[in-house]
C-alpha cells in the first residue's frame, strides 16, 4: 500500500510539473552575430523607418553594433510583455545610447549629466511629448504605451537625437561590442529574424527554431561608405 501511495504522489507531482517541462521543451534559443562591412552599393531596404545617409554619425560614442536591433517579426505572445525601465543619458551634448529598445509599457529615464540645461521632446506618431527644460543633475521620465519607433530630440541642442524602439513581445536584442546577440525562450517553429539599423535599413532571414534547440545565425550589414 505504501508503494501505491508513493507512486500516486509521484504521479501528481509530475502532472503539476509537466506543463512547465513541456513549455521549456517547446522553446529554443537563437545565438548570432552581426558583422558590419563597407557599403559598396545601394543601402538595404527597410519598412521600419525612413532612412538617412549611410555614413556614420560623427563622434558617435561606442561601436556601431550598439545601434543595431535584432528582433523577431510579427510575434504575438499570449501575454503582454513585462514593462522595463531604461535610461538614455544626456552627456556631452548627446543622447547615450542613441538607440534603445524596450517592451511596450516601459518607462525611459532621461538624466541630464551635462553642466547646462537640456530638453527632451518627440513629435513621433507613436508618442508625442515634451519633458521641458531641466538643469544638470535632474532627470525626467516618459512612459511609452504603443509599439513602434519614437524619435527623441532636444529643443536646445538641435544636433541631439535618439531613437526608442518599442516591442510588443520580448524577443529582441541589441548586439554587444563584438556584434554578438542572443534570444532566449523562442517558441519553436518558423520565424522571420530581422537585423535593423536606423541609417541603412534591415536584413531579414527566415529561421526555424526546434524545441530545446539552439540556432546559430549571422547577419552582414553594409554600414560605411568607402571614401573616394
Amino acid at each position: 500500500m505504501r508503494s501505491v501511495a508513493v507512486h500516486a504522489a509521484l504521479f501528481v507531482a509530475l502532472a503539476w510539473l509537466w506543463p512547465a517541462v513541456a513549455a521549456q521543451q517547446g522553446d529554443g534559443s537563437v545565438l548570432g552575430v552581426v558583422t558590419l562591412t563597407v557599403a559598396r552599393g545601394a543601402p538595404l531596404a527597410t519598412s521600419a523607418y525612413g532612412r538617412r545617409g549611410v555614413a556614420p554619425k560623427a563622434g558617435s560614442p561606442g561601436p556601431e553594433t550598439r545601434n543595431v536591433v535584432v528582433y523577431l517579426l510579427g510575434m504575438k505572445p499570449a501575454t503582454r510583455p513585462t514593462p522595463m525601465r531604461a535610461s538614455i543619458r544626456q552627456r556631452g551634448e548627446r543622447f547615450v545610447p542613441p538607440v534603445t529598445v524596450a517592451t511596450v509599457g516601459s518607462t525611459v529615464d532621461f538624466p541630464n549629466e551635462d553642466p547646462f540645461f537640456h530638453n527632451v521632446f518627440s513629435l513621433s506618431r507613436m508618442a508625442t511629448f515634451d519633458l521641458g527644460r531641466y538643469p544638470s543633475g535632474q532627470s525626467r521620465a516618459q512612459q511609452f504605451s504603443r509599439p513602434g519607433i519614437v524619435k527623441v530630440f532636444c529643443h536646445i541642442h538641435s544636433q541631439m537625437s535618439a531613437l526608442v524602439m518599442l516591442m510588443d513581445h520580448p524577443w529582441f536584442a541589441v548586439p554587444n561590442d563584438t556584434g554578438a546577440f542572443s534570444l532566449a525562450d523562442v517558441p519553436a517553429g518558423d520565424h522571420t529574424l530581422v537585423a535593423w539599423h536606423e541609417r541603412i535599413g534591415e536584413r531579414r532571414e527566415r529561421i526555424r527554431v526546434t524545441p530545446g534547440g539552439t540556432l546559430r545565425v549571422s547577419f552582414t550589414l553594409p554600414v560605411l561608405e568607402p571614401h573616394p
